[in-house]
């Protein structure tokens, strides 16, 4: 057992004279400390970042299309709203029933409207998934 021990001990000091540590001195202390300070300042001064205008810019166009998604769908529920209570009669005057004339909109002027829908949303369609191809990205590059 005794020799095992020797063996061990050889091998610590042999271990020990390998491994080289560095001295660490008040430089060392001082480089410390400057980075705890900076980390401070950092947490008690955040930086205010203004936000890039690429987001802003993509946040405005999201708002826009939003706005006019919703503006689309109100007009389309009052188109068809219109249309199914065009001849619509209320009870007024004590149970009496009055007519109500709705104002009818032209099937030619539905048509054109629809159209004219249909190739901006299809014009649409197909110029955003062109932005998703790598020619679409190579051209969003040259223009931002």
């Amino acid at each position: 057992m005794n020799g095992k021990h020797k063996i061990e001990a050889r091998l610590d000091r042999s271990l020990g004279n390998q491994i080289q540590v560095p001295r660490l001195d008040a430089r060392f202390d001082a480089a410390v400390w400057a980075r705890i300070a900076a980390s401070e300042a950092k947490a008690t001064n955040p930086v205010v970042r203004a936000e890039s205008s690429r987001a802003l810019r993509a946040s405005r166009w999201l708002a826009i299309t939003n706005w006019v998604g919703i503006t689309v769908t109100l007009g389309i529920a009052a188109y068809f709203a219109l249309r199914a209570f065009g001849g619509i009669e209320t009870p007024v005057n004590l149970g009496v029933s009055v007519p109500v004339s709705m104002p009818v909109i032209p099937e030619a002027m539905v048509t054109q409207i629809v159209g004219v829908l249909g190739q901006v949303l299809g014009l649409a369609a197909l110029v955003f998934g062109l932005s998703l191809t790598p020619f679409g990205r190579r051209i969003r590059t040259v223009f931002s």
